[in-house]
């Protein structure tokens, strides 16, 4: 049939682009530690201060070093919370007569799963493309991030300074001002199998391009007044330069996800359809380029939905276990999808995601995702919809992620 063989033909060929045309590390050293190899990734070293007096050049590495790492590692781990496309399919084939036919009224869900499944021998795929720019972090904007670094304590008396004494020098600080950037790019590959009437199985293969920026500025703040003669950013001297840019990215294959539905419970009203879903998150991607989690995640998850005509509303309710415990999560969608037309389908999620032994750092991110599924021709679906942050204050956020795909029955 010459529209799946376009199809497949364009997903092959869309998915062997991204994995081989995009630039791989275009700098040394990894997309992930773009906060942390700033000023040549050792901290901050000043000026020698000039003889006779003893050098105050390493008095902010070590604080320097500790507040830049600290900060990578809590922005690099909320990389990559999104949701996939849903995988469930509008259109199915009628094995008797060997033609798709339509399952339900409604072309499907955005993100959620719903409990009906393909039917025996029915192979569903699709592709996806999402663009995800992040900009904030914790509420604030990664284009204006600030960390303070204060003074070694030299004498190791516990106290800084104080002002009027001969260590009154200890008060500085060195103020660095971020603008950061971090950008991704997701290609999915979807496949969907129908093993019997009511068991599906399938896999989602994920090929990212991530990419990082980070731009810093330092400066001396002065709270002593012998400050100018003894820290100073001079790279002349050997101490480090006031400014400092790492830039990096990096392509490759992501964590690929296998997953199976098996729907025990169908057209027993007034109960709705039931169905258990299972999904096996393996670390195939590069936790170091941002291509990856580097943890193997188990999910079990109920997935309750019924018909009411051309509206169809949904609930998933899950749990995730991660080989990192403070990654492990609660999952939870809530939607529903109407059919405007034979043609057409708006949709709308609610998706959650609550790690109950987390860091306080994006520990409960909640998204509103909507959008519409398009029957444009024959069995083809095209999908798009835009994925908006309810509670942008936590974690890495941000102003919203927007996703274009195609599926078809085969």
């Amino acid at each position: 049939m010459p529209v799946r063989f376009v199809f497949l033909s364009l997903s092959v060929a869309v998915a062997l682009l991204a994995a081989s045309g995009c630039p791989q590390d275009s700098a040394a050293g990894d997309v992930a530690d773009v906060v942390t190899d700033l000023y040549s990734g050792d901290g901050i070293t000043l000026a020698p201060t000039p003889p006779p007096f003893p050098s105050h050049a390493p008095h902010f590495t070590a604080s320097s070093l500790g507040g830049l790492n600290e900060l990578n590692q809590a922005v690099t781990a909320n990389a990559g919370l999104f949701p996939f496309s849903s995988v469930v399919a509008g259109f199915t084939f009628n094995v008797e007569l060997g033609v798709p036919v339509r399952t339900t009224e409604s072309l499907g869900p955005l993100i959620a799963e719903r409990a009906s499944t393909l039917g025996e021998g029915n192979l569903y795929l699709g592709v996806s493309y999402s663009r995800i720019d992040y900009q904030r972090f914790e509420g604030d904007s990664l284009n204006d991030l600030s960390l303070i670094f204060s003074h070694e304590d030299v004498n190791q008396d516990g106290v800084l300074g104080p002002a009027g004494t001969p260590l009154a020098f200890e008060l500085d600080q060195v103020r660095v001002d971020l603008d950061l950037e971090i950008e991704q790019d997701l290609l999915a590959l979807y496949a969907t199998y129908g093993v019997t009437e009511r068991w599906d199985v399938g896999a989602i293969v994920p090929i990212i391009h991530s990419s990082a920026r980070a731009e810093a500025h330092g400066t001396v703040v002065r709270n002593s007044p012998n400050s100018a003669e003894i820290h100073n950013f001079n790279p002349e001297l050997g101490g480090d330069p006031a400014d400092s840019t790492i830039d990096r990215d990096a392509t490759g294959l992501g964590d690929v996800i296998l997953r199976t539905k098996y729907n025990f419970l169908r057209d027993e009203r007034p109960w709705p359809d039931l169905a258990a879903v299972g999904l096996v998150k393996l670390p195939t991607g590069d936790e170091d380029d941002l291509l990856g989690t580097g943890e193997t995640d188990v999910l079990g998850m109920l997935v309750a939905s019924r018909a009411f005509g051309a509206v169809m509303p949904h609930l998933n309710l899950g749990y995730e276990i991660s080989t990192d415990s403070e990654q492990s999560n609660l999952l939870y969608i809530v939607g529903g999808d109407w059919a405007l037309s034979p043609r057409l389908t708006l949709a709308g999620d609610i998706f959650g995601r609550w790690e109950p032994s987390g860091d306080d750092i994006g520990d409960h991110l909640v998204d509103l995702a909507f959008g519409a599924k398009w029957n444009a021709y024959g069995d083809l679906v095209l999908s798009g919809n835009i994925l908006v942050p309810l509670n942008p204050d936590e974690g890495l956020r941000t102003d919203f992620i927007w996703t274009l795909g195609a599926e078809m029955p085969f």
